[in-house]
Parts: structure tokens; sequence; C-alpha cells
């Protein structure tokens, strides 16, 4: 999901030696840029479009076509031999057609608790409703939990502390064939974790039990 700590993840691959091609160092609402390659962006916003769709009025389910399946083809075989990866949170969307297209591909995950994914949604653009932030949180998770059960892989929480996040992300990193992060290559700090996770009786049980259900994940 957005605001979740996918681009503090993504940041830390890369710095380890995840190729990410052509991807943003800075933006607006990330000093540090988000690490989304625009490609895989404009590729994602055109499926939601032929979906009549967009992130945040997400497909109950994404449609594509054999043109989607080959532009998808097109954009994996532009790295050539390199190890890469790819990060945006649409893709959780459009998980069927990546899987066809890449099979062999490793996914790792992040999650962070609804209310604080709220509280981020909302310091970007007040006009959000707690309602339309809560549900957002619910889609994407729940598509990120369905691909957990399909196909287990490294899963990390955003509300982790500092210390615990590094030593998942050394074990994760080592498993990848990539290499351990040293301190002054860390990504993550205290100041990306800008919000604390909130008294979870405040949101409905479906989430509740979804977040559980995700931190038991993380924690196996």
């Amino acid at each position: 999901m957005h605001r979740s700590g996918t681009s503090c993840l993504t940041g830390s691959l890369q710095n380890a030696g995840l190729e990410l091609g052509d991807a943003s160092e800075w933006n607006k609402y990330n000093t540090r840029g988000n690490r989304e390659n625009q490609a895989f962006v404009d590729f994602h916003e055109h499926l939601l479009r032929a979906n009549g769709a967009t992130w945040d009025t997400p497909p109950r389910k994404l449609k594509y076509t054999a043109e989607d399946v080959d532009r998808a083809r097109a954009l994996a075989a532009s790295f050539g031999d390199a190890r890469w990866g790819f990060k945006d949170p649409r893709a959780l969307l459009a998980l069927p057609l990546w899987n066809q297209v890449i099979p062999e591909a490793r996914y790792v995950g992040i999650f962070r608790h609804p209310l604080a994914v709220k509280a981020s949604l909302q310091r970007r653009d007040a006009r959000t409703s707690d309602r339309t932030c809560l549900e957002l949180w619910y889609h994407y998770n729940r598509q990120l939990y369905r691909e957990l059960r399909r196909r287990p892989f490294p899963l990390f929480s955003f509300d982790w502390d500092e210390e615990r996040f590094h030593a998942r992300l050394n074990e994760v990193l080592l498993d990848l064939n990539l290499a351990p992060l040293a301190e002054d290559q860390r990504f993550y700090t205290q100041s990306l974790h800008n919000f604390s996770e909130r008294d979870e009786k405040s949101i409905p049980w479906k989430l509740r039990r979804l977040y559980r259900k995700l931190q038991e994940f993380a924690q196996a």
C-alpha cells in the first residue's frame, strides 16, 4: 500500500545492489525519492485507466490484454541480464499479469498500521476522508495477503524499529544474493518513521484481523 515504507524498503534494496533503472531519488512528498521507475508507473496507470480506475479508486479485478502482456515483457527485457527490480504499489493490482510475465520473480513486501497510513495519506492531502484511507489500506493489503498465501515471500512491517528492520533486511539481502548494508548505507532512519502504531480498537474489525495476519507472516 502507498505510504507504507515501500520507498524505504526499495531504497535499501537499491543500496544493496538491486538495479532499478531510472528511478526517482527525490519528490515533493519524499525527499529521498520514492524509488519508482516512471516507465512502470506509466504502465500501471495505463492499465488502471483502461479499467476505468485510478490508484485511489482501484478496480475489483484488473483486466488486461495481450498487448499489455507484451508491453510488460518489453519493460522487463529492457534490463538485460542485470539483477533488477521495480517498486510501485499499483503493481499489487496487477499481480496476475506480472506472475504471467515473470513467473520466476521474487517478491519482497512491506505493510504498515492502517492508522499510520491514514495519517500519512491525509498529511499529503487533507481532503482524503478517513473511510477512503482505510478502504484503500484494506484493498491493497488484501491483495498482498492473498499473494503471500499463494506463494510466501519476505514481509516487513514499517512499524518495526530501525534495529529490527535492518536485522531482517540483512537476512533477506543474503537470501537474494545482494550485499548486506553497512551502517552508512542504510536508507531507513527514524525520521522516516513519522507515525507510531495506534490503538487497533478504533478501526474496523476486518482491518484489525488483516493487520494481525500480516504480522504473523512477517514474524514467521
